[in-house]
């Protein structure tokens, strides 16, 4: 069963690499939730301007990264997002 969750924080590395996502109670490393998000454990979303947003899944394996979704923008050029 799907669960959803929305991001409302993440932490960046110095390259500015997502390394962890995080919301109200709740918080992953990047990795971890990739797998999860690939093994269809959990959903996530975020909430930008006002709308909920899908977040999806761009490259594979360790390259994997975050991103929006249907659009594909990088959650890690999101500026607003403060760490957790």
């Amino acid at each position: 069963m799907l669960s959803g969750f929305t991001i409302t924080c993440v932490n960046k590395n110095q390259r500015g690499i997502v390394t962890r996502v995080g919301g109200d109670g709740w918080s992953l490393e990047a990795r971890d939730a990739i797998i999860k998000m690939l093994s269809a454990q959990i959903r996530l979303n975020i909430q930008i301007e006002g709308k909920f947003v899908e977040v999806g899944l761009r490259g594979s394996g360790f390259d994997a990264y975050f991103v929006t979704e249907p659009e594909g923008f990088p959650l890690h050029d999101l500026p607003d997002l403060p760490s957790c």
